[in-house]
């Protein structure tokens, strides 16, 4: 044997040559490499959050209104109105969103919004947008997901213009 392979004396003693003290090598290599692996693993966690939670069902609001207590499509041309417009307001006071809707209707329904509580005010334009009546506030209303609130309002003959 070349002097490079010849083993240790203490290794011929315990009848291991170089090959085999090589694979030994390997082995315990291979447990440090695994005792390392899983210490660092061991250092390492993961957070498991619930799924989100879906938003919230939307509800309708139904604007129903009359002129002078009456719900008679004469009115409006009478009175100069063509248009019904309205403002909503959330809790926070932000905009919810701004509809219209042809004042012989007498109503109007508004589809998508979130829970919560809505103000705002409403008026009738005349066919050039213009106002034909003062602002009518709306009490504060409920929104409830999934539902729809219908939201009563007059524009007595003293809110034209």
């Amino acid at each position: 044997m070349s002097t490079w392979m010849q083993a240790a004396p203490w290794m011929r003693a315990a009848g291991r040559g170089p090959l085999r003290a090589a694979a030994n090598v390997g082995k315990v290599g291979a447990a440090v490499a695994a005792v390392a692996t899983a210490s660092a693993l061991a250092g390492c966690t993961a957070t498991v959050s619930p799924a989100p939670l879906p938003p919230p069902s939307a509800g309708s609001a139904i604007m129903d209104w009359t002129i002078d207590g009456t719900r008679d499509p004469a009115e409006c041309q009478a009175t100069g109105a063509s248009t019904f417009n309205v403002t909503l307001f959330t809790s926070t006071g932000a905009t919810a969103g701004q509809w219209r809707q042809d004042c012989t209707a007498f109503a109007t329904t508004i589809d998508g919004l979130f829970p919560d509580t809505y103000t705002g005010r409403a008026n009738l334009l005349d066919p050039g947008s213009n106002p034909r009546t003062t602002a009518v506030s709306l009490a504060p209303f409920d929104v409830i997901g999934g539902t729809t609130v219908t939201v009563p309002m007059d524009f007595p003959i003293n809110s034209f213009l």
